[in-house]
């Protein structure tokens, strides 16, 4: 479950408010928009295209769709770390810092989905057309649990909005308070369960979609270990008492630790 910035006092004139405040819009527009477009992608309303650089060859757009992987990786990694959290925030205002972050996002996947290399060599493909829709409803309810999950917690905080709109009315700047409801009473990472199911399942999977799932269920492992430390660095008991009674669908690599 993910966590935002301390609370944090807003500062600043009417004008300068204003000016996050539409910051913060714009942000939202990006990093949903763009997510919008992975799911299109995802389940085959839009095309991986190459973008201008059209299909390369297998070895070229290997070494392409793992750069624009890796790009997005450290973009989500680095930003995402307290310490990195501590000194932007220096630079920008507080309240702007999680919107930030999801146009950083939307930035990064933006390229990644424009440029990455299809390589359409079919690995297995489902013909039986009630099998395909079944596996295409499969698919769309994993994004559809994703996203119910971000309303589950708070899906305005999660993207930024709730934090400029805060700002714009001068209130401090408060965190959703750690709260288990839906499916969080059962999963401890719902978001990175329904992203793990849209991208794996699938009527047909072609070499550049496995490539592409592969790719972000590693930094999704890797990220859940890390948001899993940090989550008990600043909940403390709370969260290791949350982690012993709740199991994570997607492998934590951490073991479950009995509540004292």
């Amino acid at each position: 479950m993910t966590m935002s910035m301390s609370v944090q006092e807003t500062s600043g004139s009417a004008l300068g408010r204003v000016a996050v405040f539409a910051y913060g819009v714009a942000a939202y527009v990006m990093g949903v928009g763009s997510l919008v477009a992975l799911i299109l992608i995802m389940v085959g309303a839009l095309p991986f295209t190459g973008g201008p650089l059209g299909e390369l060859a297998v070895g070229p757009a290997l070494a392409l769709d793992l750069v624009l992987l890796v790009l997005f990786a450290l973009q989500h990694s680095v930003m995402a770390r307290p310490s990195f959290k501590a000194r932007w925030t220096r630079i920008i205002p507080p309240a702007a810092e999680r919107a930030t972050y999801v146009l950083a996002t939307g930035v990064v996947l933006a390229p990644l989905l424009a440029f990455w290399q299809p390589m359409p060599a079919i690995l297995w493909s489902v013909h039986a057309p009630a099998l395909r829709w079944l596996l295409l409803a499969i698919a769309v309810a994993g994004w559809a649990y994703l996203l119910a999950a971000s309303f589950a917690i708070n899906h305005f905080e999660l993207f930024g909005l709730q934090q400029v709109y805060q700002n714009l009315r001068s209130r401090p700047v408060t965190p959703a308070p750690f709260r288990v409801r839906w499916m969080y009473r059962f999963d401890r990472h719902p978001i990175m369960t329904g992203m793990v199911v849209g991208l794996w399942v699938t009527p047909t999977m072609t070499l550049g979609h496995l490539i592409f799932a592969a790719g972000f269920t590693i930094y999704i492992w890797i990220g859940v270990f890390f948001e899993e430390r940090s989550l008990r660095r600043q909940l403390g008991h709370t969260y290791v008492e949350y982690c012993a009674q709740t199991r994570s669908i997607v492998p934590t690599f951490t073991r479950r630790r009995s509540v004292m």
